[in-house]
């Protein structure tokens, strides 16, 4: 009798340990995330995004917008210039819930004076209108007229920018389409570039449109959620190293990843405004067992790292597993696995009873 009662103790012992010792953390609540810069690109076919190209070797798309000079006297010894249109760049699909929006806006461009307009003998004294509308409506402009004019006659593209406090909405409604319309002139021909790494002309804007939801530790690997506004390619930003995790201050290179890792899937769905989202969940795999995966910082961009009007941001993964803790259920069970634990004890020790009568 004695025997069989330290043999259920032991078991009963061995496996709470057991269950303990297994390092599987998760924390699920609602999103949190606030305001951040999000820089939405110029991108082929006149699309607007906040995406960009996780290759950076892909070459930018070049244009030459019309004309905006014309010879004024025969012989073209004067010159005079009108706006022209650089292009129109549109998200058509809308964001897919309400955001809150803030200033400033920031608006950047590459550009350089064409190899024919450096051959003549006139400078192209570049000037810039930008307008950025949201659903039709106008919603911030910047204009430089009167303010100088720009030169670029290198080899390589210069970038100008412009920006203004003046934003005339405060939100976004689902659904919202944000357009972004540019005009110069010029006393010379110029080509403008876009859409790749290193030329991400385009227009910055202070958004709520990134939160984080669901996010664990389980072993070796670290997860989260998150939800965006624009569905953008979310395995270009991780291919391109724009989102990584760091550990001990080190970045994960994706390329260097275990086989399979990092997992770009589906997370959990999630109520936003009156609206259900899906999230995207990204997980890694960490080689050295014996790292701090709780002090692990996610640094999240969907732009270039070294942008400057909307640069990365470090989410630390115990923050956001203790602010999904903290917001749950209250007076649940604090440990990991204990209605495990009470089954087993259960099931035992009813069969321990049945032998003994």
């Amino acid at each position: 009798m004695l025997k069989r009662g330290m043999t259920l103790i032991c078991t009963l012992m061995l496996l709470s340990m057991a269950l303990f010792l297994f390092p599987n953390t998760e924390a699920e609540s609602g999103l949190t995330g606030g305001i951040q810069a999000v820089h939405l690109n110029m991108k082929e076919a006149s699309d607007l995004s906040p995406e960009t190209w996780g290759d950076n070797t892909r070459a930018a798309v070049k244009e030459k917008p019309p004309r905006s000079w014309q010879s004024s006297t025969p012989g073209d010894l004067t010159r005079g210039r009108e706006w022209k249109s650089v292009g129109t760049w549109t998200a058509v699909n809308g964001v897919d819930f309400e955001i809150g929006l803030g200033g400033p806006v920031k608006f950047n461009l590459w550009w350089r004076e064409t190899d024919e307009g450096q051959d003549d003998s006139y400078d192209a004294q570049v000037q810039y209108r930008f307008r950025l509308n949201i659903d039709n409506g106008d919603a911030a402009y910047y204009s430089d007229e009167g303010q100088g004019s720009h030169e670029c006659t290198g080899n390589d593209p210069c970038e100008w920018n412009g920006q203004t406090n003046d934003l005339n909405i405060t939100s976004a409604e689902k659904g919202a389409i944000f357009e972004l319309e540019i005009e110069y002139w010029a006393f010379s021909d110029i080509e403008i570039y876009y859409d790749n790494m290193s030329f991400n002309s385009g227009v910055a804007i202070n958004a709520d449109a990134i939160k984080f939801g669901k996010s664990g530790i389980n072993g070796q690997t670290v997860s989260f959620d998150f939800v965006q506004a624009w569905n953008t390619d979310v395995e270009e930003a991780v291919n391109g190293n724009l989102i990584r995790l760091k550990v001990g201050g080190v970045g994960l290179n994706t390329s260097l990843q275990k086989a399979g890792y990092p997992i770009i899937e589906d997370g959990n769905n999630y109520e936003l405004n009156g609206t259900s989202v899906t999230s995207t969940k990204i997980t890694w795999y960490v080689d050295d067992e014996y790292a701090d995966l709780g002090k692990s910082v996610i640094s999240f961009s969907l732009n270039k790292r070294t942008c400057d009007s909307a640069p990365p941001f470090d989410i630390n993964v115990s923050q956001i597993l203790v602010a999904n803790s903290e917001s749950g259920d209250e007076g649940g069970l604090p440990v990991p696995g204990f209605n495990f634990i009470l089954v087993i004890f259960s099931l035992l020790i009813l069969a321990y009873s049945k032998r003994e009568v």
